[in-house]
């Protein structure tokens, strides 16, 4: 028979001082890595490579101290953004710039890119869970109505997330079909986030809806078949739009890419190059190498200075713009 051992008050006491005194001193270096202050480290600086060869380091950190404090939700959120930030910037976006002859490179950053989204995608449903437990059973089993609708403004980030992480592994995988049928998630995700912070994160969502519109088309954005229980994408944007004064079913996916367009300026207050970028695939559907060219040299011009907090965000973008003006010919029939 196996002997009961019982911990004397004191001896139980220091134990759980010490488990208090870790996980306060998890969340000192937790608060410190995820605030704004340790956020503008990072997002100030004017060097990717650096920040590229950086990031890792912090990302393990954040999934380290997770383990620790399962709970906190700001680390959560700094962690599933952490993963889709660097799969985009670091990892998709150098890919989408190297010339014809490094396919083999490229094709590995983009698989990298993939396992990234999903695994800031996984942290963004973690987070999702802890504001409101009920939500990933209810959105599996098809009751997305009631699962986004129970959400409230501190979900905001992790729809967020959870949508671009959807989206960004679909841009780098777009024939995998179990992908595909993902899409009128992440554009769920979305509106529900652009419903209950329209202006979050200085036009972040609109951003992510002028992608949606301007580089899909509408048979994968919407959901096929709505039910009582599926949150209507399509009515939320109904109601958005007639807000601004706008028709839903009068305008085209380029009307909703460029209204997006419009408020994300607005919003920003024309700081952030990143809508500028965004938008350029409209003109090269249309064809219409002048604006083209205006929009991007836009994003260009942007002074880093004036908006620091967004200093390597717009360095990443004005790159692309570089780049893509630098190839105008592969875009366009150029006389």
């Amino acid at each position: 028979m196996k002997k009961i051992l019982f911990l004397s008050p004191a001896i139980f006491l220091f134990m759980i001082s010490a488990c208090s005194i870790n996980q306060f001193a998890v969340r000192i270096v937790a608060d410190a890595l995820t605030g704004s202050e340790g956020g503008s480290v990072f997002m100030t600086d004017d060097d990717p490579e650096f920040i590229a060869a950086a990031l890792p380091f912090a990302l393990k950190t954040f999934e380290s101290l997770l383990q620790s404090d399962p709970k906190n939700i700001d680390l959560i959120e700094a962690t599933a953004g952490g993963f889709i930030s660097y799969a985009n910037g670091f990892l998709q976006s150098p890919a989408e710039l190297m010339e014809y002859d490094q396919i083999e490179v490229k094709e590995r950053l983009l698989t990298r890119a993939a396992a990234m989204y999903r695994r800031g995608g996984g942290y963004a449903s973690r987070g999702l869970e802890l504001v409101y437990p009920e939500f990933n059973l209810s959105f599996s089993n098809g009751d997305s109505n009631l699962a986004l609708m129970n959400l409230e403004n501190n979900a905001v980030p992790f729809l967020y997330w959870k949508a671009a992480a959807i989206m960004g592994e679909f841009s780098v995988d777009s024939f995998n079909p179990e992908l595909m049928v993902k899409i009128p998630q992440a554009v769920a995700f979305a509106v529900r986030a652009l419903e209950l912070e329209e202006d979050y994160n200085k036009g972040a969502i609109h951003d992510l809806l002028i992608s949606i519109f301007a580089n899909l088309p509408v048979n994968l954005i919407y959901s096929a078949d709505e039910t009582v229980s599926t949150y209507s994408v399509k009515q939320v944007l109904e109601d958005y739009y007639s807000s601004y004064g706008y028709g839903f079913k009068e305008m085209s996916l380029e009307d909703q890419a460029i209204f997006h367009f419009d408020l994300s300026i607005q919003i920003s207050r024309g700081l952030n190059a990143s809508p500028y970028v965004s938008i350029s695939p409209i003109y090269i559907i249309n064809q219409d190498t002048d604006s083209f060219i205006s929009v991007l040299n836009k994003a260009i011009e942007i002074d880093l200075d004036l908006n620091p907090e967004n200093r390597l965000q717009n360095i990443i973008s004005q790159r692309k713009a570089r780049w893509f003006l630098e190839h105008i010919e592969d875009y366009f029939f150029i006389l």
